[in-house]
């Protein structure tokens, strides 16, 4: 019995000894599975936005450059890691807008078809503008960036600065606005840094969003003028839009299909009419080269 017993308990020893060991090599097999998958998640996130070609921290944003194939893109690194895209050129054809909210944007030229003068809040890589300089060489531009680091790199890596009928200013969009004499047929709203305490949800200055810049906003335009809002999907979306139609009593809302953002297209007087819009459709079409299909456009309105 003695024996029976001294050989039990030596199994039993084995047995616990199996355990100790089963254990930890049980976590570092999970372990070692969870450091591959993020690994090749993270390949997969730079495959998706392509090879890094160059980074650096700002005092507004941690920005990124990366290529991918013909197309390159600048993107705002958030607090958990995530790349924000910001802006998208082909290197084959840069006059192209990659991004389908751009599209949206122009829906204005449905209520605005002939503005001289354009101001654009938020540069980014400066999508909008080649867009306009190419089509539009006529139309007279005024770019707002904050941030010097996005100025740098847009004429960098995206050929956007100032020259001809382009004007590139270092600025805050709020202090610009209040001090500009000039007016605009057409302002395009399309600023965006890293989430923080001093943006929304999505990164938009909360400096923007106040009824008082939307009032000074609309003092801006010249008569007849038009604002467009790019506003991405966020839980205050219902609010934001709600705000620019109290701030200038006119406003449009239209999808951005496939993606989730909104445009909002404001203005103090009426807006065109139905009929009016679609019959500003076929000149508009053939004006852009097909460039853009302002049907398509249309379609999308709320």
């Amino acid at each position: 019995m003695a024996r029976m017993g001294t050989a039990n308990a030596e199994s039993s020893r084995q047995k616990t000894r199996g355990r100790r060991v089963a254990v930890p090599a049980l976590l570092g097999a999970a372990l070692l599975v969870a450091a591959v998958a993020l690994v090749v998640w993270s390949m997969s996130q730079a495959r998706t936005l392509g090879r890094l070609e160059h980074e650096e921290v700002s005092a507004f944003s941690r920005i990124r450059v990366r290529l991918d194939g013909d197309v390159r893109a600048m993107t705002f690194v958030r607090d958990n890691g995530q790349e924000a895209v910001q802006s998208r050129i082909s290197l084959t054809a840069p006059q192209t807008l990659m991004s389908p909210y751009a599209h949206g944007m122009f829906a204005s030229y449905l209520y605005q078809p002939q503005p001289r003068r354009v101001l654009i809040v938020g540069l980014g890589g400066g999508a909008m503008v080649r867009f306009l300089t190419h089509h539009e060489p006529q139309v007279q531009i005024d770019a707002v960036e904050i941030d010097p680091a996005v100025v740098r790199l847009a004429d960098e890596y995206f050929g956007v600065r100032s020259g001809g009928n382009v004007r590139v200013h270092t600025a805050d969009a709020v202090a610009f606005v209040e001090s500009t004499a000039d007016r605009y047929d057409l302002i395009l709203m399309d600023a965006f840094l890293r989430p923080s305490s001093g943006t929304d949800a999505t990164g938009v200055p909360t400096g923007l969003k106040t009824l008082a810049f939307l009032g000074r906003l609309k003092q801006a335009l010249a008569p007849g003028g038009i604002v467009a809002f790019n506003v991405n999907e966020h839980a205050s979306m219902a609010d934001d839009i709600a705000a620019v139609s109290t701030a200038f009593g006119n406003a449009a809302v239209y999808r951005c299909p496939p993606s989730d953002n909104k445009v909002i297209i404001a203005a103090e007087g009426a807006l065109a009419t139905d009929d009016e819009v679609r019959a500003r459709i076929a000149a508009l079409d053939a004006r852009f080269g097909g460039a853009l299909s302002f049907a398509e456009v249309l379609r999308n309105r709320e």
